[in-house]
């Protein structure tokens, strides 16, 4: 049903005022097992100060995955802080976190060659090799998954021109801000049919002496993990708790897999809000209407653009209003569900001189670049739960694509 869909939504911009926290992996030689909770289709998540390399993040919501080689199925590594990002598609990993004993096979094209990929995100791009890997996480496996080696060595030096020219590289994880990222929004893959019927600069290689735009079938595609997995495998949903005024450290929440497949995964009274071929809904704010709008859980703030809302002085785009701003919106479905969202705004740079111990935050928010974008970034998640049903696949609310809360 997609053509084209934007890709990587997300904004994932890298806050400097969150301490340094821990970070790293673990290999094993058993078939080992993320951070998972009670039920089989559950895994903890934590907003905390990110991987120590990062040198502090905030607002940005981190799981544990176990990676297996697919030809040594009992060979494993658990990887901590992997963003998870309603707002992409696909597990990206950095290269500098993978084990080599790993091994992990390229993903090639029909003639043998190495496929690539630039990940191109609001603030930069990630260029890495393809590889396919076994995936745990709680209690769920995808086998021969295709994903993305973010800095991977024997690629560094052949990123394309197409890639580099869209901004900043963000291929460690000191640049990225995390481990890795799950890429869990309303479509199936990356990409789609757009690039299985056409090569399209920036996006999919093939690499042999230099690395050349390829088109890529779908199977071949990064896809959303969920997917893969045998059950539970059209959508999932993010579940935190409310979080206080100038914010609160190490927020526990709860990423659950599937939407109507067990007891613990029903929307309950949640609203179904459908989106268009692109993975937006609409939002009234302020007598403006943004269509491009969603829910990503990747952006670590509210972005949208009000111009009487002053901005911090420090040029990094984030509000600063003199006392915080209690705010509303309207956002509304394909489907014609429409519902009021109320949140607030707080002065960026008080929130983080005032609070620097704290990792989330509820009124963070900036300016978006797009004017026709309101991006739900992870305040939204907090004090809720939030689904998304991916494209073509049957749930208890309908069909997706669609955004429930």
């Amino acid at each position: 049903m997609t053509s084209l869909k934007q890709l990587f939504l997300a904004a994932l911009v890298s806050l400097l005022a969150a301490c340094g926290g821990g970070g790293g992996s673990s290999t094993s030689s058993n078939s080992g097992g993320g951070s998972g909770t009670s039920a089989s289709n559950t895994v903890a998540v934590v907003v905390d100060s990110g991987p120590a390399a990062a040198g502090g993040t905030a607002n940005e919501a981190f799981v544990s995955v176990t990676v297996c080689s697919p030809s040594s199925p009992s060979t494993c590594q658990t990887i901590d802080h992997i963003l998870v990002d309603t707002g992409s598609y696909g597990l990206r990993i950095m290269s500098s976190v993978l084990s080599s004993s790993l091994n992990l096979p390229l993903e090639t094209d029909s003639s043998g060659n190495a496929l690539a990929e630039c990940a191109m995100f609001a603030d930069g791009y990630s260029w890495g090799s393809m590889r396919l890997a076994n995936l745990q996480i709680g209690g769920e496996s995808a086998n021969s998954l295709p994903i993305q080696v973010i800095g991977d060595p024997a690629y560094a030096n052949m990123v394309p021109s197409a890639c580099s020219s869209t901004g900043t590289s963000e291929n460690t994880v000191s640049t990225f801000g995390a481990n890795g990222v799950i890429g869990l929004g309303p479509f199936a893959q990356d990409c789609g049919s757009a690039c299985v019927q056409s090569a399209t600069a920036g996006l999919y290689y093939v690499c042999s002496s230099s690395c050349q735009a390829t088109t890529i079938s779908l199977s071949q595609q990064l896809p959303n993990p969920v997917t893969l997995f045998a059950t539970d495998n059209n959508g999932s949903s993010l579940t935190f708790p409310s979080v206080p005024a100038g914010g609160t450290a190490d927020l526990a929440g709860t990423l659950t897999f599937g939407i109507g497949t067990q007891s613990n995964n029903g929307l309950g009274a949640a609203v179904v809000y459908t989106t268009d071929g692109y993975g937006y809904i609409t939002t009234q704010y302020n007598g403006k209407t943004y269509s491009d709008s969603f829910i990503d859980s990747g952006s670590n703030g509210y972005f949208f653009t009000d111009s009487s809302i002053a901005q911090c002085s420090d040029g990094s785009g984030f509000y600063c209003p003199a006392s915080p701003l209690s705010l509303s919106a309207l956002n509304s479905g394909q489907n014609g569900n429409n519902g009021t969202v109320n949140f607030v705004i707080g002065n960026a740079s008080s929130l983080f001189s005032s609070n620097s111990s704290s990792t989330a935050y509820s009124e963070l928010g900036g300016v978006n670049g797009n004017a026709a974008s309101f991006d739900w970034g992870l305040p939204f998640f907090f004090g809720r739960t939030v689904y998304t049903a991916v494209e073509g696949y049957t749930t208890s609310g309908g069909t997706g694509p669609y955004f429930a809360y």
